[in-house]
């Protein structure tokens, strides 16, 4: 990997957007999206990058995140090979620009997977709102298990065809996720990810029900190594939170020797990572059968960062609170 820029300027710049209506991420109650944008203008070109830990899921908060990137910036990125450990955030951002990962659009031909959440009524407006789609990916675990329950097999006996993903964030307990397995409708789930905090239970969770098991948080746990299994379904890439495009790619190598289905997922950033990932999975799409879990910001409220055709103007208008020049 390319380690060593010479930019001849580099901005950074902090944003905040607004939800439409406050968001729970893991006990942690959001009224906006907070983060920095990285600017770096090179021969003639602007790289752009995004850190953006999401409070309940990053391991770092967005202020341990800021202070590590000016200390770097003030110690010159020509010095980056010296640095060995870096925030996930704060990793990806980097590997975006030494890899030059572009802001574009070009993935419209991926598969993207409706992000459903919210109460039984609301999800199930949504769903109707998107023509009755055969695929979506479903938030669970926020509500009680039986009535998880009752919205799994509604949406199920609206549309035989449906396959949904369901993502607990490791939030049931061992009995609650057995009583959520089996009372579905199974044959319509697609895969779960995570159901519990406890990646053995959740193998003999998927094992005892015949499902298949997504992994996700597991994922971001650097000490974790992959090792196949065969109630393992998917890989759920979080690139924010995981940080490493090395470590990425790694795992993109062990879904396509074991044949397992990839979500690269948003973790509520702004335009500007949304499209860097969708860059990625454009390019991980040669390698395993990819799909795009980036359909988030629909829950922003209008403000900046939210439309790709705004993207400089309204880098320009955001507060800098570091340049190079």
């Amino acid at each position: 990997m390319e380690t060593h820029l010479y930019p001849e300027a580099i901005r950074l710049f902090t944003y905040k957007i607004p939800f439409l209506k406050p968001l729970n991420f893991k006990g942690f109650k959001l009224e906006y999206r907070e983060g920095l944008i990285l600017q770096l203008y090179e021969n003639g070109k602007f790289s752009l990058a995004e850190i953006a830990p999401l409070p309940g899921f990053s391991r770092e908060t967005l202020t341990q995140a800021k202070e590590q990137i000016i200390a770097l910036l003030e110690r010159g990125l020509e010095n980056l090979s010296e640095e060995s450990e870096l925030y996930p955030s704060v990793q990806f951002a980097l590997d975006c620009v030494t890899q030059k990962i572009p802001c574009s659009q070009q993935a419209v031909n991926m598969d993207k997977v409706p992000l459903l959440q919210g109460d039984n009524q609301a999800v199930i407006t949504q769903y109707i709102a998107l023509k009755s789609p055969n695929l979506i990916k479903l938030k669970t675990a926020r509500q009680t298990p039986e009535v998880d329950i009752l919205l799994f097999n509604e949406l199920t006996a609206l549309n035989p065809l449906l396959l949904i993903r369901c993502d607990a964030n490791q939030a049931w307990t061992i009995d609650q996720a057995d009583l959520f397995l089996s009372k579905i409708n199974r044959a319509q789930l697609d895969y779960i990810e995570e159901p519990t905090a406890d990646y053995d239970k959740n193998l003999q969770l998927a094992g005892h029900y015949q499902v298949g098991l997504a992994l996700d948080e597991t994922l971001q746990n650097p000490d974790f190594c992959y090792q196949y299994k065969s109630c393992i379904k998917a890989l759920v890439i979080k690139p924010s939170l995981i940080g490493s495009l090395q470590r990425m790619q790694a795992l993109i190598n062990n879904a396509q020797q074991d044949q397992l289905k990839v979500s690269i997922s948003s973790s509520f950033e702004s335009v500007v990572g949304l499209q860097q990932l969708a860059c990625l999975g454009l390019y991980w799409q040669k390698s395993a059968d990819i799909s795009l879990g980036l359909d988030t910001l629909k829950y922003f409220a209008a403000g900046p960062l939210t439309k790709q055709e705004n993207l400089f103007e309204d880098i320009s208008q955001l507060k800098c609170l570091w340049s190079s020049l």
